[in-house]
């Protein structure tokens, strides 16, 4: 009785893309909330507002730099300008 090696299954991006034809980076929530612990932020974010944060950095990301950890920051900044604003005023405040 011969066991039968098993191949691997090719990973299916869709739309044609494959792992043989393509590579794909995921960032996940649990990332925007790594920039907001490592950069000290007064935030907690929830899944859609983390969503919110990645889908600004994709649609608005420089194809010769990417999505990185500055532009999840950047964009986390951006988006949450009024709610850093007034954390800060009661940190002054305090």
């Amino acid at each position: 009785m011969s066991i039968e090696s098993k191949e691997k299954p090719k990973l299916d991006y869709g739309h044609g893309y494959n792992e043989t034809n393509s590579v794909i980076i995921i960032w996940e929530a649990e990332d925007v909330r790594n920039v907001i612990e490592q950069n000290d932020l007064p935030l907690e974010l929830d899944n859609d507002q983390c969503m919110e944060v990645l889908g600004y950095v994709e649609s608005n990301h420089d194809a010769n730099f990417g999505i990185n950890w500055d532009s999840i920051y950047y964009a986390i900044e951006y988006i949450f300008e009024d709610e850093l604003k007034e954390a800060n005023k009661e940190v002054a405040n305090a």
